[in-house]
């Protein structure tokens, strides 16, 4: 287990999701489970004085189709900034739909477990090579950002999952929805937003605007489908056309 990851574990309540207290207390849980690996943690790395919760995490919702994670339900080798902390090499995934970030790791008997973070102290993480940043874009709370950059640009987006109910399926009662972005860029100082093709080219000089909607229409780009790879593509192709300014 790399240190980075025993550090952070070291740092964290256990508690069932489904209840929302803790469970992992230095003694006495009820469950014998979480009270011997309570145990194991605090027997290993003694106990904080600075623990913050966090959430076993459970597979909810067994009959809705799809998943809420984004980009895929897979764990990322990664990195999480709590409250000013960085903690590297750790698997993570990303619950777009609960807006939670779920961390794997193997207990003292080498068995994979989840642990849902408390998002409240989450400054920022890393999902392979895909960075996301916690903002206050909208003048709201703050939300989870992805970063996506190419020289002097800088795409803000936050993803988000919604939930449908089914109609004639006999398996399923509810399905996940696509991940659906909304989208700010920098650019020239300001971070504007945008949400569709044509407000996204507006933010540029007319002089470019031709060649960004014929890399539309030759792409086939939609932001309702795009994913980060084809923003990133999108952004090196503005970054080379000549009215863009290198970054000072």
């Amino acid at each position: 287990m790399p240190p980075s990851l025993h550090r952070l574990l070291f740092l964290v309540f256990f508690s069932f999701i489904s209840f929302g207290y803790l469970v992992a207390q230095p003694s006495g849980s009820g469950d014998p489970e979480l009270d011997s690996l309570s145990g194991y943690i605090q027997m290993k790395y003694g106990l904080d004085q600075d623990l913050f919760n966090g959430f076993q995490y459970y597979k909810r919702f067994s009959l809705y189709k799809g998943d809420p994670f984004f980009p895929d339900d897979v764990f990322y080798n990664g990195s999480v900034s709590i409250r000013g902390m960085q903690y590297d090499q750790i698997r993570l995934k990303y619950n777009c739909y609960s807006q939670d970030l779920i961390l794997e790791y193997t207990d003292f008997q080498e068995r994979y477990n989840q642990l849902r973070l408390n998002t409240n102290h989450i400054d920022s993480f890393q999902l392979g090579a895909w960075y996301f940043q916690k903002l206050s874009l909208s003048g709201d709370e703050p939300l989870f950002y992805q970063l996506i950059s190419s020289a002097s640009l800088t795409c803000y987006i936050h993803w988000k999952k919604d939930v449908h109910a089914t109609s004639d399926d006999l398996q399923y009662s509810h399905e996940y929805t696509r991940a659906l972005g909304t989208y700010y860029i920098a650019y020239k100082g300001d971070i504007q937003p945008f949400s569709n093709k044509k407000t996204f080219i507006y933010i540029f000089p007319e002089s470019i605007q031709a060649e960004i909607k014929k890399y539309f229409r030759h792409q086939r780009l939609s932001f309702r489908e795009a994913g980060p790879g084809d923003i990133q593509k999108m952004l090196d192709f503005i970054n080379q056309l000549e009215e863009i300014p290198p970054e000072q």
